[in-house]
């Protein structure tokens, strides 16, 4: 393909999903930062590009003109099958089964409910004392997300999708890359010990930090994936 994609994005939100997923795909794109903390995804411009107000937002590339598309799932979904022997979207029934499994649990559960309970509480009551309450449920619910995550890591697997048969090994998807940044999320923005909390989860950060799409995704959005917290 030589069009080019345009990826709007935040450095470090989610949708660092669809950028690494971009680099590992080896497709050409472009980059369009989008400020969060300015405002910026709330303005007439933006607002005409993606009426939700959200990041990512695809364009360009293959789209057909004028059409943009949205949600990191969504957009996964879309670049892998430009590269289908790149192996990082399943063929397997049961795999893709286990990675959509896997991407309505982070986008849905962890993302838009139980991490925005902490980070952006007006989005469930314009009441701030409310917002303590939200905090207490948010972690709550963040400790119970962590024990699922381990659990599932915790069996040998060497990625989030788990081996579904001899021609479906355990192999990087873009739920792995969703599992990477999350985590950077809690130990930059809640300092939670996550080396000793979730050492299976951390394990796999590991390995991700190594592959090549990942450090250059990193440095494009000009990222330190480990805060002096960590």
């Amino acid at each position: 393909m030589s069009i080019s994609f345009t990826l709007y994005y935040a450095p470090g939100a989610c949708s660092f999903v669809t950028h690494a997923v971009l680099k590992a795909l080896g497709l050409p794109h472009s980059l369009a930062p989008v400020a969060l903390a300015d405002g910026q995804q709330r303005t007439a411009d933006y607002l005409a590009l993606n009426p939700k107000g959200r990041v990512p937002v695809l364009a360009g590339g293959s789209l057909p003109a004028g059409e943009v598309l949205t949600e990191a799932p969504a957009i996964c979904r879309y670049l892998c099958a430009h590269k289908p022997e790149a192996g990082l979207w399943p063929t397997d029934p049961l795999a893709e089964a286990r990675l959509m499994e896997w991407l309505n649990y982070l986008s849905g559960h962890f993302h838009a409910f139980a991490w925005a309970l902490f980070a952006r509480p007006a989005r469930f009551s314009p009441d701030e004392s409310h917002y303590a309450t939200f905090r207490e449920q948010s972690f709550k619910l963040l400790d119970e997300i962590i024990a699922y995550i381990e659990a599932r890591l915790g069996d040998g697997r060497a990625f989030a999708v788990p081996a579904t048969g001899p021609n479906a090994p355990s192999h990087l998807t873009p739920a792995d890359f969703y599992l990477l940044i999350q985590y950077r999320w809690i130990v930059a923005r809640l300092g939670w010990p996550m080396r000793e909390k979730a050492p299976h989860w951390t394990a796999l950060v590991e390995r991700l930090l190594a592959l090549p799409a990942v450090q250059e995704t990193l440095a494009a959005e000009n990222l330190d994936y480990w805060p002096k917290a960590a």
